[in-house]
């Protein structure tokens, strides 16, 4: 469920890409969909990242005060003749965007069918801008980390 399709500076190509997003990641073995431990001590990475068989994927590190920030996961193919890298929600951010939508919908439905709720209608797509917000803002900071890791090339 890929969001996101984010192509190379023209002045960097595939293997430079693929080195500087390794340089500046700890290894994990665990999917990052799951990986919750935050860094609260100076390092001088950036990402997280996960060696597949076909993909490099990275999440950004974040700190105990960002635990509100929902988790966006960066897929880098391994073919060499990709120009991009691809951007999602992790799982637990997929699961939360589920459960605001799945409100704002039996609110709805509590309209149509006679029974408005004022509260939920008005709390859910409160909750779900607020949401979009934060999805926005981790976007923009993992791509400031990405444009950090390219510029340490």
């Amino acid at each position: 469920m890929y969001f996101k399709t984010v192509y190379f500076p023209p002045n960097l190509n595939h293997s430079q890409v693929k080195t500087a997003l390794r340089k500046a990641s700890m290894k994990e073995t665990m999917s990052l969909d799951f990986k919750s431990k935050s860094v609260n001590i100076g390092t001088d990475k950036i990402f997280w990242g996960l060696e597949r068989k076909r993909n490099l994927k990275f999440t950004r590190i974040s700190t105990s005060f960002e635990f509100v920030l929902p988790k966006l996961i960066i897929n880098l193919s391994k073919n060499p003749s990709v120009n991009f890298y691809k951007i999602r929600p992790g799982a637990l951010s997929i699961a939360v965007a589920g459960l605001l939508f799945f409100g704002l919908f039996t609110g709805i439905l509590g309209v149509i069918k006679g029974r408005p709720d004022l509260e939920s209608l008005m709390l859910f797509p409160a909750l779900i801008l607020i949401y979009i917000a934060l999805i926005l803002f981790e976007l923009r900071l993992t791509t400031s980390r990405v444009v950090k890791a390219l510029n340490q090339i």
